[in-house]
């Protein structure tokens, strides 16, 4: 993944009562593009719904790769 990059990216929502063991949905976002990735940290900062977030390396996966021709 390199900066420019369209990725999407994975939301987990916990469901279920509280005195339940805990259960997740997950639902993937695609739209968010990567401003920079830390590969010794494995975190990605993407630009997402005019938002800058962190997301762990394992919840993002490339939808295309940024242009490189110029």
């Amino acid at each position: 993944m390199k900066v420019g990059d369209m990725v999407r990216i994975r939301f987990m929502t916990m469901v279920g009562e509280i005195w339940e063991p805990p259960q997740f949905e997950e639902h993937w976002e695609t739209g968010a593009i990567i401003m920079s990735y830390n590969e010794w940290e494995k975190i990605v900062t993407v630009a997402y719904k005019g938002e800058t977030l962190l997301i762990p390396a394992n919840d993002v996966q490339l939808v295309s790769r940024a242009r490189t021709d110029k």
